[in-house]
């Protein structure tokens, strides 16, 4: 079992909250003394608090900077594609 202390800031990681969960795409965006505040990109991205001693089933993957980074870009593009000039 992993807490979400775990979780660095800024950086992009793959988790399991229930064993038999969906995988969830979640960013640490800040933190307090006993809470973090975490993105979670999904069809619309929502911010939420967690404990950080809170526990969760698994980490399944933390993304590299460069995945990281074609991840936001696949959403950018998106957004170029419904942009009205």
């Amino acid at each position: 079992m992993a807490n979400y202390s775990d979780l660095q800031l800024n950086s992009f990681y793959l988790i399991l909250e229930e064993e038999d969960d969906f995988i969830t795409l979640v960013q640490p965006l800040m933190e307090t003394d006993n809470c973090v505040l975490l993105l979670q990109h999904d069809d619309e991205d929502i911010t939420y608090w967690k404990r950080k001693d809170d526990v969760f089933y698994e980490i399944v993957d933390e993304l590299t900077e460069e995945q990281a980074a074609e991840y936001e870009d696949l959403f950018e593009e998106e957004d170029d594609t419904f942009e009205v000039e």
